[in-house]
């Protein structure tokens, strides 16, 4: 039945490319176009354009979307976490999480035509993960958005998770900032993208249902918080603890649309 499937997942992200690179093309250009004259304190209204892409592509793959936990967004500058397991994990989030943010994105993908110059000028960060020294300035600029008043998305397992039953480990980038600058940590979860976009092939997609979870923020004052000095949990406990908080919200969200976690 499986490999039924594999001509119309093909077809489908044919139908996907063909309409979708249009809106990207389109919503590139209204960004370089307008961003010398908007008004830099007014930066994140430009960002409307890009929510925009996000929504529209994946309303162009017909999946069913589902955003629970909005009474929970608070919108102070602050580090969003969330899970990451596919290509289409950008658009779920740019197009359906309830809170403005900027993201990382790798450095090569800046310099693909007109889109980098868009995300440049958007504000998006680039990171560049050859070498430690690299990174670390990524980690820098970040903080700097953050004190601008923004928040930035980073996947803190680094990597999109091959299996969509598992979180891969966290690794400390995200909570290092957070405990500099004191700032709040905002966890998103996300089900659905892998089975909509899978990891095995870059030419298949298929409409899924893709669901998101706003989590309580975790404050500075929090036992979990790294930045709480006043905490009896190691930076290692901490840094558990939060993943398990983001672990057991993915386990319950993807019970209740279908998946079965693997036992850890």
């Amino acid at each position: 039945m499986r490999y039924l499937l594999i001509p119309v997942g093909f077809l489908f992200y044919v139908w996907f490319i063909l309409t979708f690179i249009p809106v990207t093309i389109l919503c590139a250009l209204t960004v370089i176009i307008l961003a010398p004259f908007w008004p830099k304190k007014h930066a994140a209204k430009l960002r409307h354009v890009a929510e925009a892409w996000g929504w529209i592509g994946v309303r162009l793959t017909f999946c069913p979307m589902y955003v629970y936990g909005r009474e929970k967004v608070q919108h102070q500058p602050g580090i969003i976490i969330s899970n990451h397991q596919s290509l289409f994990d950008i658009l779920a989030g740019l197009g359906f999480y309830p809170i403005d943010f900027l993201f990382l994105s790798k450095e090569e993908v800046f310099k693909v035509p007109l889109v980098g110059l868009a995300m440049k000028k958007i504000g998006y960060i680039p990171v560049n993960r050859s070498s430690p020294r690299q990174a670390a300035r990524s980690l820098e600029v970040v903080e700097a958005r953050v004190r601008e008043n923004n928040r930035v998305l980073i996947y803190p397992e680094g990597t999109r998770s091959k299996d969509a039953r598992k979180m891969l480990p966290f690794k400390a980038g995200a909570f290092q900032v957070a405990e500099k600058g004191k700032f709040p940590i905002i966890p998103i979860v996300l089900y659905g993208t892998q089975e909509t976009r899978p990891m095995h092939s870059n030419v298949l997609l298929f409409p899924h249902r893709i669901a998101i979870q706003v989590l309580d923020p975790i404050l500075p004052e929090s036992e979990l918080h790294p930045a709480n000095a006043k905490s009896k949990l190691s930076e290692k406990e901490k840094m558990a603890g939060i993943r398990a908080i983001v672990e057991n919200a993915y386990r319950q969200l993807a019970e209740s649309k279908g998946l079965k976690p693997a036992v850890m």
